[in-house]
This record gives structure tokens, C-alpha cells and sequence, in this order.
């Protein structure tokens, strides 16, 4: 094992692919391929396409100075779609082999996969494949027993099955960057997921070096995984802690929001999540309020929420000054975080009052959720959260990462309405 996640060697010819960037393109049913190789040399990069091994197409490209970058058309003569397009409902994926060949030797071979899927916003509403995209995201901080945030394949899976079968479509990975198994499992069994950039302590010279000398790499790490749908670069302007008032924080921010469109312009961008908010893609407001009626009043004008402080336990303005008036989707994306154990500790904690039974915490996760759910024109939520971490208790699923309520009953709270697709029983 690595320090923090998993490390290999791979035995390789002189000449090797080093890294390459897959990008879906799905009106024009194409996968543009930009890949490089180790050493600017010219060879021939042969990438070989199949969906459920049945080969679409075999192309080659020369590389010039090392580099390969070309686009691939994948149609097929399926009689029902061209494509075969990646969603949680069905997390179709290809399948792609890369070949370096030089002076007719095959000097590497790489095995792949991608998806066919795209995400945007138009209309204040948030678009998976040119469909409506409502968003049952929960929040996963990805820590695991006697492991901290070194979780194995078992565990990865068995956290995403249990937040499908509790109704759930993705999860905002929250301050911590994933392995590629877990986001690998999320490509496969079909989960959202959003990538956030960890947090730093303080604005400086230093922190903003030090953010923009790590941003390409992670943005590279997430680029060929169709579950990432969002990058989150800063949250609760936790390290840019005076970004309302200050000028240099905000340009900051809004520095890290365009060159993460330059290195990726196929995710939406969210540049400081909860609140005082500037350049982004989505609209996300943090609010844990436990009352019904005032959590309801207070998203009741879309054009009152851009400009006010409509969460009443931040008391933070959305936006910061000359930012209000952008056209995007808003969502919560942070709610709930009702505590819950079998033996109550004293240190233990979560938002709002402390439920005594099961049953109460069902209610009030029933109230909140089918309140939000009801907000007009919001595009989804996030709940907090997957699992308990240390003190804090708010977890669906305990300690060890077991169910603490009925998954069915969840489920139904979670799925009771904004449901897409086709039901066919």
C-alpha cells in the first residue's frame, strides 16, 4: 500500500503511454483521444473499441512529438440507439485497448474503458444526456473502520450498493480525493459522484501556490471517470474564510473556476460550496434548518435566494457581491444530518436536536427530505451523510459502515418523488 492509496510497477517496452485523456462527445457519437507517451518520439497508437465484446472499430493515429490526439467515431448498427449512453440506470461502459506500435512492435499495451455521457446546464436545470437530471446526492467523507481513508474494494462497494438501495443516484466525495477503485466502482455500478478538492486553512502566497500546483493532477486523476459529474474546489470558504469582502480571495477563486474549465470543460464547477459563492456552475447552498415551515419560506422566490441568506443556520449571503445575477440551477447541497446512536454518547453530535427512537429520526428525515424535494425549481440535494465519523453520529450507516435504518424504508423517502425514466411494470 501507498501512504494513501495503492501503488504498482508495470513492466513496458522503452516506449510507452504515459497518460491519455478520453472525452465523449455524444451528438457526434465520438471519442476524442488525446494520449502521450513517454518520450517525444513518432510511433502509431492503435486504440480498439468493443461494448460488451463485440468490437465497434480499431483506429490508429501517428503521434507527433510524442502525442496522439484524434477522434474516433463509435456508432454502431445497434437497431435501437448509435450509442450506448452512461447513467445511473444504466452505467453502460466500452471497453478500449491501446496498442503502442513501434517499427511494426507492439512496445505497450493499456486496457480501459470509458462512458458515453454528457452533463450541463441550460434553463436552470441540470442535463445528464440531454435529460433532466434531478440529484439525490449523499455526502461521503470516506473514512472506514480501523483504516482512516484507506478503504478496500469491499469497502467501497459495499458503501455504493447500500446508498443505491437507499434511493440515492451519487455521492459528493467530500474533502478527500478517491481511489481510482472507488471511482472505478462507481463507473460500473452506475453512482454521481462529485470530486472536491481539499480544503486549505488560511488564504497566502503559499496556499494559493500550493492549490495551483496540485489542481492539474487532481483534475487529471477524475478526467476519464463518467461518474464525475462536478469538481468542488473550495467549501464553506474554508481557507478564503474573508471571500465576501476581499477581492484578492474572489479572484482567487474565480481563477481556480476557469482554469479547471481549461483543463476540463466537461464538468460542472462549483468554485466555493455552500455560500458566498462567485463564479460557478451550479448554485449550492448549505442548510440544515429542522423547521419545516421557515426551511419552506425560505425558498420560495428563486430571485430573493440568489440575492439573500435564505439558510437560516449559516446566516451567509449565496453570493458574493456582483455574483447574484448569473443564470444557473440551484441546488442544497447539504441537508439533514440528523443524529442518531443505539447508546448515546455525550461528546457524540449532529445537527439539530437529538432524536430519542428510531422512528423520530424516520420522521424528521421523511419531513426534511420531502421538503426539499418540494423546493420550486431545485435540482437536487445532498444529504448528510453516508456513515458516522468519530463524533459525529448523523450517518445512515453506523461506525462500520452498517445500516442503521430499514434501507427500504429510506429508500421509499428518498424516491418518493422526482423520479426519471420510463417505468415499464
Amino acid at each position: 500500500m501507498g501512504i494513501w492509496q495503492n501503488v504498482w510497477l508495470e513492466e513496458t517496452g522503452n516506449l510507452y503511454l504515459e497518460q491519455v485523456r478520453m472525452l465523449p462527445h455524444i451528438h457526434q457519437a465520438q471519442l476524442e483521444i488525446d494520449a502521450k507517451l513517454n518520450a517525444p518520439a513518432t510511433a502509431t497508437l492503435q486504440a480498439a473499441i468493443s461494448f460488451q465484446e463485440h468490437p465497434i472499430t480499431t483506429a490508429t493515429c501517428t503521434t507527433i512529438n510524442g502525442r496522439a490526439h484524434f477522434a474516433v467515431d463509435i456508432s454502431n448498427d445497434d437497431p435501437n440507439f448509435r450509442l450506448h449512453y452512461w447513467s445511473p440506470d444504466e452505467p453502460n461502459l466500452y471497453d478500449v485497448t491501446f496498442k503502442v506500435i513501434e517499427d511494426h512492435s507492439v512496445t505497450d499495451t493499456v486496457y480501459s474503458y470509458f462512458g458515453m455521457r454528457q452533463i450541463e446546464t441550460r434553463n436552470y436545470s441540470v442535463y445528464l444526456n440531454d435529460q433532466g437530471l434531478y440529484q439525490k446526492l449523499i455526502l461521503n467523507q470516506g473514512y472506514y473502520p480501523n483504516a482512516g481513508l484507506t478503504g478496500s474494494v469491499e469497502d467501497y462497494k459495499s458503501d455504493l450498493t447500500r446508498l443505491k438501495a437507499m434511493g440515492f443516484n451519487g455521492n459528493r466525495i467530500h474533502q478527500h480525493v478517491e481511489s481510482h477503485r472507488m471511482l472505478y466502482l462507481c463507473d460500473q455500478l452506475g453512482v454521481l459522484a462529485w470530486a472536491e478538492f481539499p480544503s486549505s486553512f488560511s488564504f497566502s502566497p503559499t496556499m494559493m501556490k500550493h492549490m495551483l500546483n496540485e489542481l492539474p493532477a487532481f483534475i487529471a486523476k477524475h478526467f476519464n471517470h463518467p461518474s464525475v459529474i462536478a469538481y468542488v474546489l473550495m467549501n464553506e470558504s474554508w481557507g478564503v474564510n474573508e471571500i465576501a469582502h476581499n477581492r484578492e480571495e474572489q479572484a482567487f477563486a474565480d481563477s481556480l473556476y476557469y482554469l479547471t474549465k481549461g483543463f476540463d470543460s466537461s464538468r460542472l464547477v462549483i468554485a466555493n460550496d455552500g455560500w458566498e459563492q462567485v463564479k460557478t456552475d451550479l448554485c449550492t447552498i448549505h442548510d440544515y434548518n429542522g423547521d419545516l415551515q421557515s426551511l419552506l419560506a425560505s425558498y420560495q422566490d428563486q430571485s430573493r435566494i440568489f440575492t439573500g441568506s435564505p439558510s437560516l443556520t449559516s446566516g451567509r449571503r449565496v453570493f458574493c457581491d456582483h455574483y447574484e445575477h448569473q443564470d444557473m440551477p440551484f441546488m442544497i447541497s447539504e441537508y439533514g444530518g440528523i443524529a442518531y446512536e443505539e447508546n448515546a454518547q455525550q461528546e457524540s453530535w449532529g445537527y439539530g436536536k437529538r432524536m430519542e427512537s428510531k422512528k423520530a429520526v424516520i420522521d424528521k428525515i421523511r419531513q426534511l427530505t420531502n421538503a426539499v424535494m418540494s423546493i420550486p425549481d431545485c435540482v437536487g440535494f445532498c444529504y448528510t451523510q453516508l456513515s458516522d465519523v468519530e463524533q459525529e453520529v448523523n450517518g445512515l450507516l453506523d461506525h462500520d459502515h452498517q445500516y442503521k435504518f430499514d434501507p427500504e424504508v429510506i429508500r421509499k423517502i428518498m424516491t418518493a418523488t422526482h423520479q426519471n425514466g420510463f417505468d415499464f411494470n
